[in-house]
């Protein structure tokens, strides 16, 4: 016979789960469920409809671990979602890492703008910490904001001097003439960003001591190697320019920009069929052959600019209206310009006041 205590116990269940139900049941007619719509200024994935069905976390911790496993899973749109959760919570102790780890994953997907949204939050909150100062500074220079960019890289490599005690280290004196110390823990992409910079202002020595500075810690450095091999090209330093575009080439084959700084190394040079062969890597043969026209033009060679010009024309597999475009404007210029003087040594220094992109399509 069943006890009292046992039926009442019972009876208890039920009565609550039926309880829990109703409340539920009741509770659905107010307040929306957890399966909605998400929207913040944060976000810019795929509809959210399918994430939202778990369990919320407990606390801003447990948002940004589910976060970290959704990355690893590469579940990015899910661990956005996860760190922006994270934002939610009233107790605000970890949401500078929040606000990185979102800004990490636009930068990724090249959404700039919210990158640099969130890369600043992080570092509003955490004025101290060097890689969210260099983070900000790295987006605003693919932002092409170069003067905010140039006072955050400054912040980052100045907070990261001070962290290798290097307590004299001054951004306001002469940035150049000073030693930089770097190490594994620094931020080589504010360093890179900051050699980027000295660049653009035809500062190449300056920009060229900080890629040296920054291999001397990575000498495999992709991003470093790809600048110093185009910071030697800038500034007419050919032979070193081919040394260091040629290994760059030789480690990273896939690295696209490597093979085309080398292939406008080798057009300054004049060796046309060196530069035909290191852009044909990156490009179809008729394309490589139009930018070595192109370029050798833009160098004052119109006899050899018509001569590839008229190879790409009758390489491509269609009509090629880019190379006819540009093997009339050669045409016009080898009869009315006058004579220019060839080289072929490629020790020649020539200063360059106007950078052309092999990458731009519009030639």
């Amino acid at each position: 016979m069943m006890s009292a205590n046992i039926f009442f116990e019972k009876k208890f269940i039920v009565l609550s789960i039926v309880s829990s139900l109703i409340i539920g049941c009741a509770s659905n007619d107010t307040v929306p469920t957890g399966n909605i719509e998400f929207n913040h200024e944060l976000y810019d994935g795929k509809s959210t409809l399918g994430l939202t069905g778990d369990f919320p976390p407990e606390n801003a911790q447990e948002a940004i671990l589910r976060g970290d496993q959704a990355y690893l899973a590469n579940d990015y749109d899910l661990a956005l979602y996860q760190y922006i959760r994270a934002l939610s919570f009233p107790d605000q102790k970890n949401s500078d890492q929040a606000f990185y780890k979102i800004g990490y994953i636009h930068q990724q997907r090249q959404n700039y703008k919210l990158a640099k949204l969130a890369y600043s939050r992080a570092a509003l909150i955490n004025k101290d910490n060097i890689q969210y100062a260099a983070s900000v500074g790295v987006v605003e220079l693919k932002l092409g904001e170069h003067d905010n960019a140039k006072k955050q890289l400054l912040k980052a490599i100045k907070l990261d001097q001070q962290r290798q005690g290097k307590s004299d280290w001054d951004p306001e004196r002469n940035l150049y003439s000073q030693r930089l110390l770097i190490d594994s823990s620094s931020p080589l992409d504010a360093y890179i960003g900051l050699g980027i910079i000295a660049d653009l202002d035809a500062k190449h020595k300056s920009a060229q001591q900080i890629y040296l500075t920054a291999l001397n810690v990575n000498n495999r450095s992709e991003k470093t190697l790809t600048n110093l091999g185009y910071s030697y090209y800038l500034d007419g330093n050919l032979a070193q320019s081919e040394i260091i575009n040629k290994r760059t080439t030789t480690l990273y084959p896939k690295n696209k920009r490597a093979w085309s700084n080398l292939g406008l190394t080798y057009i300054k040079s004049k060796r046309y069929e060196d530069a035909f062969d290191a852009l044909s890597n990156v490009m179809p043969r008729e394309k490589a052959l139009n930018d070595v026209g192109y370029f050798a033009m833009l160098e004052g060679d119109y006899e050899s600019a018509i001569n590839y010009l008229e190879r790409a024309i009758n390489t491509s597999p269609t009509f090629y209206e880019k190379a006819q475009v540009n093997l009339k404007r050669a045409q016009k210029l080898q009869i009315t310009s006058p004579p220019v003087k060839l080289t072929n040594n490629q020790y020649n220094n020539q200063s360059q006041t106007t950078v052309y992109s092999i990458t731009d399509t519009n030639h």
